[in-house]
């Protein structure tokens, strides 16, 4: 499992993941939010950029209105040769 120690919310609808292990990474949320449904609402800057809280001790990061992105996900999302190497079956589809 992977653990967030610390995030940053940015204006253009990037979030900043400083890892428990020390590694960094940056998510990006447009796709997300192009998408719509539930996270319509993180296209406003302001609420994508002062809402956005690390939850469950690092184990999730998310915004009012129950939106939120495990912690492995966002892992596996912004590093998919580890996708590759934990779940080779899900990984190929």
């Amino acid at each position: 499992m992977y653990w967030i120690e610390e995030a940053t919310a940015n204006p253009d609808f990037t979030v900043t993941i400083r890892w428990k292990h020390g590694a960094i990474s940056t998510v990006d949320f447009k796709g997300n939010i192009e998408k719509g449904g539930v996270c319509t609402v993180m296209a406003d800057p302001a609420f994508f950029t002062t809402k956005m809280y690390v939850g469950g001790d690092g184990y999730y990061l998310g915004w009012p209105e129950e939106i939120d992105f495990s912690a492995d996900s966002l892992w596996y999302r912004t590093h998919p040769e580890d996708l590759k190497r934990d779940y080779p079956d899900a990984a190929a589809e």
